[in-house]
């Protein structure tokens, strides 16, 4: 049997922890800007698991997303094929 994790959290202790322990295991960072450059939409993307950030964006934790994170112009999940697009144009 085989396991997935989709999810989308407001928790931003939970989602560093998340993270923190995927990136070390070959997990990716994804958000997306505003023209103002804030940070609107951040996904973590592994091959088992898609996590969506849906929670507040301080300074502090946007600091923490661009050293971590690669910065895209296009985010789309594609639940039923378990495919996340990505673009950078």
């Amino acid at each position: 049997m085989s396991f997935r994790l989709s999810g989308d959290i407001k928790d931003k202790e939970l989602f560093k922890n998340i993270i923190e322990v995927g990136v070390k295991n070959g997990g990716r960072l994804f958000y997306r800007e505003d023209a103002n450059g804030n940070i609107v939409e951040l996904v973590y993307f592994s091959g088992a698991k898609r996590v969506s950030y849906i929670g507040e964006i301080d300074q502090q934790f946007a600091g923490i997303v661009r050293a971590e994170g690669a910065r895209v112009k296009l985010l789309i999940f594609n639940e039923s094929e378990g495919i996340l697009k990505i673009s950078q144009e």
